[in-house]
């Protein structure tokens, strides 16, 4: 039987109280065998952080322009606030977590995606796989924070969804679970259970998906047309978006 990888990236608001319904799905997955990796942001804390220091912050495109300086409380704010806190609750859970810190530049290879325009912000160049096996292997769950390092070994922070979906990408993984503070795409009030990857502009072009869902599905589609058989876009493991060919 083949492994079978399930990549999921958790923000929001999830990433501050985990629910039961959360924990019992991945103890399900877990007892089935399923290799788990868990990609986590954490925007609230780093808005929090960067408040506390009188930082302004300041967006292009939705990206937060990230200073050089900036990258010492986005570290702090992802791997001891938002980082820390999920690795407790897990732990506590019964879950063998294991927080990836020290092997990040081994890990998650990546460059300036503009320095000029957004400054330390990251781009997924590529993600050894080697270093997720051996955790894997170990049975341990590997939880990373949204950072990656570049060639020259500056760390830059990288959007979340990206990096989930170059991890997924890279194992081969069965599904990608983006977990949000949305119960899905949403139409007519109602949350759309299957997204085919060619309707996915219809949607897009009649204002169905609008906003900050736009590059989340976009992002979506280029997963599945990598390899990932299915995304699913929702605020649980089970419910949601599921986007597939």
């Amino acid at each position: 039987m083949t492994t079978e990888y399930i990549v999921i990236k958790i923000g929001g608001v999830a990433s501050k109280q985990l629910t039961p319904d959360i924990l019992a799905k991945l103890s399900e997955w877990q007892q089935a065998g399923q290799k788990i990796i868990i990609v986590h942001g954490g925007g609230f804390a780093i808005n929090q952080l960067m408040e506390e220091h009188d930082i302004t912050i300041h967006k292009v495109n939705s990206l937060r322009v990230t200073s050089q300086s900036d990258m010492v409380l986005i570290k702090e704010a992802l791997v001891d606030i938002v980082g820390k806190n999920l690795a407790s609750q897990l732990t506590q859970a019964g879950f063998p977590i294991y927080q990836v810190v020290d092997e990040l530049p081994d890990l998650v290879h990546a460059d300036f995606l503009d320095q000029e325009i957004y400054g330390y912000v990251g781009e997924v160049k590529s993600i050894t796989n080697q270093t997720l096996v051996a955790f894997l292997s170990q049975g341990k769950i590997p939880l990373i924070p949204s950072l990656g390092y570049s060639e020259q070994g500056d760390l830059l922070n990288i959007n979340a969804d990206y990096l989930a979906r170059a991890v997924a990408i890279s194992l081969g993984s069965k599904k990608l679970i983006l977990m949000t503070d949305v119960k899905g795409v949403l139409e007519n009030g109602q949350v759309l259970n299957h997204l085919n990857i060619v309707d996915v502009q219809k949607k897009i072009d009649s204002g169905v998906i609008t906003g900050g869902m736009i590059p989340k599905i976009q992002s979506a589609v280029q997963t599945v047309k990598s390899g990932v058989d299915q995304v699913i876009i929702g605020d649980n493991l089970t419910d949601g978006t599921i986007i597939k060919e």
